[in-house]
């Protein structure tokens, strides 16, 4: 082999990566796409969901029994 089949065998293989990666850079683009949205989303409904965590917590219950003990009640 010489240095002209060895230097076509690397340019094919660089092309076959490129191609391949040409055949699947819509995909990549979408997923990243998705990826960004969700996260736009997710920031967005952020003070919503607080808002939700913070309606339905609920507080402790008061344990404190000294109120029956006062007979100025």
């Amino acid at each position: 082999m010489d240095t002209g089949t060895i230097l076509s065998y690397t340019a094919g293989y660089i092309a076959a990566m490129g191609g391949v990666f040409l055949l699947y850079l819509p995909v990549i683009v979408l997923l990243v796409a998705l990826l960004i949205s969700g996260g736009v989303l997710q920031l967005l409904l952020l003070p919503f969901i607080a808002l939700v965590k913070r309606l339905r917590h609920q507080p402790a219950p008061d344990m404190d029994a000294s109120w029956f003990l006062d007979r100025r009640r």
